[in-house]
Formats: structure tokens, C-alpha cells, sequence
């Protein structure tokens, strides 16, 4: 519990004023009233201090006007208004490729061009207010073909509040932490940004809500929002999957267990024996090493539908060879597996058993004692709302990864969305509504169609990587449009 408290001059006066009041001849008090009863009404509101009946109590601070009773035993907080509140921070016009709605139109980057797939962290708010109190940024995607592509909307994130709902956080993103007269005792403390660890896929992520109120608790209720992959499973499996799961969802102990990288919107509700109801809404960050490379679809469950990843400096084709012998060049699930028999080898360092023992795999990575690089984490067929991946932890510095997917199984279109991370951070994502793509409807584990995606070229700095660089393929003498063919050509 914290309290909010006057200043020691103003709570000195008030309580000079209490200690003299008493009953009084003129009306204002209950004469009947017993001595020493603290609940008594024992002011009058309307008379004059320096009327009082009570021994005179030398007051330095001017005359106050005393509008209503003063209970003895109320807390006493003062103004708990924001008397310097940041600006908005409103200009005429649009910043482009900032994230921020700089003319507070409602709409962030309108009418700037960007690369189709691209992503960059954005706000839903007043410039004036990113990064100030509880507001977290969101992502949002370029969308769109040709001249037309613009900046879609800013999905997830945490935008200011209407109100402050008494949580030790600046909910309204003003600069003021509280500023509601009914803070005076605040009971719940939510985490501020930046105060949860960030995570790892296939490892266990625990928060104890007993970190945020401690008081008496008759029921807590949790709910997790992923990312991309997880918005398209809400709408398209049945029953719906995620790519998470959660234990403890009706415990004070939430344990998420994340198969892919990304941020999580976390929110929980709290009720008491009384029926008070306590709520804190924050972002955790789950981020996997180096290069990452997810992919999903709209039909999981009846289509099996291949990730694939090429090595740098080389053209070969993907998945075999003209002799017949599976392409090393090409990562994917003959050969990229703990359990692949002739694994690819690109001659990069293994990684720790901790960066791949939790997964699908983790049986046969236990056995191998490390993780090999690059490797598949999760191999999909027909399963509902599971997607697929492929990480490289320590890429090549300046070498330039090419991802592709193939439609391996199935009858009928599919739609399949990659999603790039570089460093933990999402920096791409293709196929994404309403720039899904279009004829990839036939498979064929060697006629299936094959979809180039994107070249990926990651910055590594002392091993560790920062950022990449992301171009989307197009058809041969094409500039827009996705690469969709039936040939295995690189």
C-alpha cells in the first residue's frame, strides 16, 4: 500500500484546526455530543476560526476557508493534479518514417512510402507523450504494391488512457504518475516498461502477481496476446491454437511458455473478497539470438508447408540436387533437424543445449549435447496452429540469407506468412492481410509452388546481431508482386 501525502505546513494546519474544535453554543455542533467521541460532528463548518470555542491555538499560516467537515481519521492527500503535464507535441505536418503521429491526425506516417513488408515500431498517441510513463510503442507494416504502399495501422503496443486508474503508473502518459484524486492509497503496483526481464523462445517465462498487489485475492484471471502468427491462429484454426501456451492462467502464477520470438501483451485481473477489481496491462519481449525466421499459415491443419533458408554465397538450387542428394546449401526439414541423419553443415559454431533443448526437437538436441547452426526448431505437418522456424545464433557477418517457402502437401490456396527477426527485433513480415499471397495453390513435394520471399543481410557486431538489412524478391524484371513459381532454381 502507498499513501500520498500533503506537505508537513499543511498537515500541521489541519490538524491544528481538528485538535481545536468542540462543541459550540451557536449551533454548528452537537452540544449532546460526549466528550472525546472522535466520530461526533464536532465542527462548524460556517463559523469563523477565530470564533471557535476551544482554546486559542496559534495558527502562522493565513485563514483558510473550511468547506466541509474534516474527519479525524481521513487521509489527508491534497492536490493530486498534474500541475506540469508534458506537451503533446502536435506540428503541422507528417514526420515520415518516425512512427509517430506528428500532426495528431490519428494516423501514423500517412502518406509516405516504404519498402512492402517492412516494420517499424510506431505509437498510437501525441508525439509529445512516446516513451513517457506506461506507453509502450506498437509495430506496423509497410502494405500495399507499386506506388501505392503505405504504412498499415499500429498493432499492439500500450497507448495513453483516458484516466489513471491508481497503479502506480502514468497510465495517460503525461508525465504524472497517480495524478487521480482517488489515489490517495494505492494498493496495486503494475509493472512499468522496462521492469519485465525479456525472454527466450521454448523457455519458461513466470510472473508472480503477488509482486503487483499482495492484499486478499478471491479469484486473478490472465490473458496473452502474441504476435503475428498468434493474430493469424485466432481466426483461422479450429479450435484455436497459439503458438504459446499458459499454466497457472487462474493462479497468482502465470508460466508462459513461448515458441517464437516477439512481444506478448500480458493483462491480468485481479478481484478481491469485496468485489474491488485491479487490472495491469504490459509488454514482455521474447527474443532469440541472431537470425530468426518464422513461418506460418492460414491452414495449418490441413496443409503441409515448408520453411526453407539458403545459404550465403551460393546459387544452388533448393532442396536437391541434379544428382538426386539433399542440397546442404538449403536448410530445411531433411536436413536441418536434431534428428536429420546428413545435417547441413555451413561451417558455424554450435550453440549452448539451452538455445534449443526446449523445443519439439529438444530430445534429440539433448542427445547431441549442443545445438547446431542452422537448425529447424519446428517442423509442421497438418498440425494445427503450429508454425515453423529456423535460426542461425551467430549468422555471417555481411552474408546475405535467402528464405523461401514451399507447399510441400495439401489441396487448394494457401496463405503463408513469414515473419523476420533480427537480434530479437521483428524487421520484416510478408503475406500478412491484405497483402497475402496470391496462386499458391499447388503441391507437390517436387511441383509444389515455390514462394522466394525476401533476402535477408544481418549486421553482426563482435558476434552479436544488432539489425539487418531486408529485400523483398520480386519476379524477374518485376518491382512489385510476390515470386511464386513450381521450379527449384534459386
Amino acid at each position: 500500500m502507498r499513501m500520498r501525502w500533503p506537505s508537513l505546513a499543511l498537515m500541521s494546519l489541519a490538524l491544528a484546526l481538528v485538535a481545536g474544535c468542540g462543541p459550540t453554543n451557536n449551533g454548528g455542533g452537537d452540544v449532546d455530543a460526549p466528550s472525546g467521541d472522535p466520530d461526533a460532528d464536532t465542527t462548524d463548518v460556517d463559523a469563523n476560526v477565530s470564533t471557535i470555542d476551544a482554546p486559542d491555538v496559534p495558527i502562522d499560516a493565513p485563514d483558510l476557508p473550511i468547506d466541509a467537515p474534516l474527519p479525524v481519521d481521513a487521509e489527508i492527500c491534497g492536490d493530486l493534479t498534474c500541475t506540469n503535464p508534458v506537451n503533446d507535441g502536435c506540428v503541422p505536418s507528417e514526420i515520415c518514417d518516425n512512427g509517430t503521429d506528428d500532426n495528431c491526425n490519428g494516423t501514423i506516417d500517412e502518406g509516405c512510402l516504404c519498402t512492402a513488408g517492412a516494420v517499424q515500431q510506431c505509437f498510437n498517441g501525441p508525439p509529445g507523450r512516446r516513451h513517457v510513463g506506461a506507453c509502450v510503442d506498437g509495430m506496423q507494416t509497410c502494405q500495399g504494391s507499386g506506388e501505392f504502399r503505405e504504412w498499415g495501422p499500429c498493432v499492439g503496443g500500450i497507448a495513453p488512457q483516458n484516466a489513471e486508474p491508481c497503479d502506480s503508473l502514468d497510465n495517460n502518459c503525461n508525465g504524472c504518475v497517480d495524478d487521480n484524486q482517488a489515489c490517495c492509497v494505492v494498493d496495486l503496483a503494475c509493472p512499468a516498461p522496462g521492469s519485465m526481464p525479456d525472454g527466450q523462445p521454448f523457455q519458461n517465462y513466470v510472473i508472480n502477481g503477488a509482486m503487483f498487489y499482495s492484499g486478499a485475492v478471491a479469484s486473478w484471471q490472465w490473458d496473452v496476446t502474441g504476435g503475428p502468427c498468434d493474430r493469424l491462429f485466432l481466426t483461422t484454426t479450429t479450435p484455436v491454437v497459439q503458438s504459446f501456451t499458459l499454466t497457472g492462467a487462474n493462479t497468482s502464477m502465470l508460466t508462459i511458455r513461448p515458441s517464437l520470438s516477439g512481444d506478448y501483451t500480458v493483462h491480468v485481473r485481479i478481484t478481491t473478497p469485496t468485489g474491488t477489481v485491479y487490472e495491469c496491462t504490459f509488454i514482455i519481449h521474447i527474443a532469440g539470438p541472431g537470425l530468426r525466421v518464422e513461418m506460418c499459415s492460414d491452414r495449418t491443419a490441413t496443409t503441409d508447408i515448408d520453411l526453407h533458408l539458403h545459404k550465403p554465397g551460393t546459387t544452388t538450387q533448393w532442396a536437391t540436387l541434379p544428382s538426386g542428394t539433399t542440397n546442404g546449401d538449403d536448410c530445411h526439414f531433411r536436413n536441418c533437424k536434431g534428428s536429420s541423419f546428413t545435417p547441413a553443415n555451413w561451417g558455424y559454431a554450435n550453440s549452448p543445449l539451452a538455445e534449443c533443448s526446449g523445443g519439439p526437437e529438444g530430445a534429440s538436441w539433448t542427445t547431441l549435447g549442443y545445438c547446431r547452426n542452422p537448425r529447424l526448431d519446428i517442423d509442421s505437418i497438418d498440425d494445427n496452429g503450429i508454425p515453423e522456424n529456423i535460426n542461425v545464433d551467430v549468422p555471417q557477418t555481411a552474408g546475405t540469407y535467402r528464405v523461401m517457402v514451399h507447399y510441400w502437401a495439401g489441396t487448394g490456396a494457401a496463405h503463408p506468412l513469414v515473419n523476420v527477426y533480427c537480434g530479437g527485433h521483428l524487421r520484416g513480415t510478408y503475406g500478412a492481410a491484405p497483402d497475402v499471397v496470391p496462386n499458391f495453390d499447388t503441391s507437390g513435394s517436387t511441383t509444389g509452388d515455390v514462394w522466394r520471399v525476401v533476402d535477408a543481410t544481418p549486421v553482426v557486431v563482435g558476434g552479436v546481431t544488432t539489425d539487418c538489412t531486408l529485400a523483398p524478391l520480386h519476379a524477374p524484371g518485376m518491382t512489385t508482386g510476390y515470386w511464386v513459381t513450381n521450379t527449384w532454381t534459386y
